[in-house]
């Protein structure tokens, strides 16, 4: 079968790429020449999402992430094949629901204790009676799963013809379903998979949320009023060309009468405005004011302060960016959101604490904390902003703000929690760092280069370490002087084991804005 594969995919590259040479120069393509056999083309692709979810599965269940040092398959997808952790989650989503074993609803539990001073009769015939009842409840369970298989069978035979677009809108639609409601989960994926046959995206997605939501209602009983706490959340979208961002919250209903509640107060004429000013917002603008005006609020009405830092939204500069800044300049954050100076204002400058860090120099904040604690401090934290920007993992674009203050040389091993054996690492990379250093169950680990000042990827069977390059690492304050030809290290040490020797002092500012973000880092 493997010689066939590479057979197969190398008939369908050499095709494509034939392809690819036709179309090289559009203007000698004419629409009604192609279009037939381009149609004929995307309706043969719409195969692939079916092989990419079984590829995904297969990844899954042969733990294909210890292929690149990690726990879970989505590592590899992502490394290997350069998906986005979106596109992983999707893959491995639909192989689960279209190969893995399908989940139904176990036998309920029935029945009470029977009390002790209850006669040996009436024992036996409630035992009798409890015994059939689990008899009946575990054949109910074999004809369920009976019948997922089938409806698992019947998705897969129509998958193959629906787009991987098509397939993602209806997992995404499924999703939805309460725990309870998981038994149904397989019906409805293949009713879906027909339909999606017949109906565009946003007709499918309709349809099957409308599915979802009445299979929901079955399940949802009155017993249960925490049945939607688990499909909670807020999620922060990306930079738009205008500038904005679209942020989604999913509520439950208490939570979500409390926060109107609250918003709506800022909808009346001239609220959150100096008096005097005249109001030509919005209704939608106003509650947008409130609600900054409430997480503003936030930092004031919170008295706790702690070497973890108060809600602070921390901007890296360097001198130079500050005298080189105009209106259209965007400084890097903590957050991974830049922002602009208008920005700046509007986050409220007059409550900014001012951290002037001199890299490689003398410092007025306590770096070095030795053995006292584990935990990272807010000036080391903000340290790390200057010198990694982001995740130091290679290739990691994960904002600071979402990292964790890795120990290069573990704590349990012995490590200090001083700035030169700290180093930002997301949840996910934290997780396959091996603090053994031994690459066992092929992980790699981070060490610190004295002659870069910033610690670096150490894979099996790599001789270099290997530095994060990606755009949030390229920007950071100390990455900036560099390439403006500052070093920010001009005084290296020939020997790596050498202590290292204080060089001339170079200065980055990093403004510590005091504002909405989680007080409390996550270490």
């Amino acid at each position: 079968m493997v010689t066939e594969l590479e057979r197969n995919v190398d008939v369908v590259g050499n095709a494509l790429f034939q392809i690819r040479d036709m179309f090289e120069d559009p203007s000698e393509v004419a629409f009604d020449d192609v279009r037939e056999s381009m149609e004929k083309l995307e309706a043969i692709f719409n195969a692939k999402a079916l092989i990419d979810a079984a590829f995904a599965h297969i990844c899954e269940r042969d733990e294909a992430g210890r292929r690149v040092g990690a726990k879970h398959p989505n590592a590899y997808l992502k490394q290997c094949l350069g998906l986005s952790p979106k596109e992983a989650y999707d893959r491995l989503a639909r192989g689960k629901d279209l190969f893995a074993e399908p989940s139904v609803a176990g036998p309920g539990e029935h029945g009470n204790d029977i009390d002790s001073d209850q006669d040996a009769a009436a024992r036996e015939a409630e035992e009798r009676e409890r015994s059939e009842r689990e008899r009946l409840a575990r054949e109910e369970q074999q004809r369920a799963r009976q019948r997922a298989r089938e409806n698992q069978r019947k998705a897969r035979g129509q998958a193959g013809q629906v787009s991987g677009e098509k397939q993602a809108a209806i997992r995404q639609e499924l999703d939805n379903l309460l725990e309870a409601a998981q038994g149904e989960r397989q019906r409805l994926l293949a009713d879906a998979m027909r339909e999606a046959l017949t109906r565009d995206v946003a007709d499918l997605r309709a349809t099957v949320r409308r599915w979802v939501d009445e299979v929901n209602r079955k399940h949802r009983r009155p017993e249960n009023p925490n049945a939607g706490m688990e499909k909670r959340g807020v999620f922060v979208g990306q930079r738009k060309a205008d500038g904005t961002f679209d942020i989604r919250i999913t509520g439950v209903a208490g939570d979500t009468a409390l926060m109107k509640a609250l918003l709506d107060k800022g909808t009346a004429p001239n609220s959150n405005l100096p008096e005097g000013v005249e109001d030509y917002r919005s209704p939608s603008q106003r509650r947008y004011d409130q609600l900054m005006q409430i997480l503003k609020h936030y930092d004031t009405c919170k008295q706790q302060r702690d070497a973890h830092g108060c809600a602070s939204v921390v901007v890296s500069v360097t001198l130079d960016d500050l005298a080189d800044a105009d209106a259209t300049t965007r400084f890097s954050t903590n957050t991974g959101i830049d922002l602009d100076c208008f920005d700046l204002v509007r986050l409220g400058m007059d409550g900014t604490a001012d951290f002037v860090l001199t890299v490689e120099g003398t410092t007025g904040v306590p770096l070095n904390l030795q053995r006292s604690t584990r935990i990272a401090s807010i000036a080391q934290r903000v340290a790390l902003l200057a010198v990694d920007g982001v995740c130091a993992w290679a290739g990691c674009s994960v904002p600071l703000s979402e990292c964790e203050a890795h120990h290069v040389l573990a704590w349990i091993r012995g490590g200090n929690t001083d700035i030169a054996n700290l180093t930002p690492m997301c949840r996910e990379h934290h997780r396959q760092n091996n603090d053994h250093w031994d690459h066992r169950f092929n992980k790699s680990h981070m060490e610190y280069d004295p002659g870069e000042g910033r610690a670096g990827l150490r894979r099996r069977g790599r001789k270099d370490l290997e530095f994060n390059h990606s755009d949030g690492a390229r920007h950071s304050a100390v990455r900036r002087l560099r390439t403006r030809g500052q070093p920010a290290n001009p005084a290296r040490t020939s020997d790596p084991g050498e202590p290292r020797k204080p060089a001339q002092p170079v200065q980055a500012e990093l403004l510590l804005v005091p504002q909405a973000q989680d007080p409390d880092p996550p270490f």
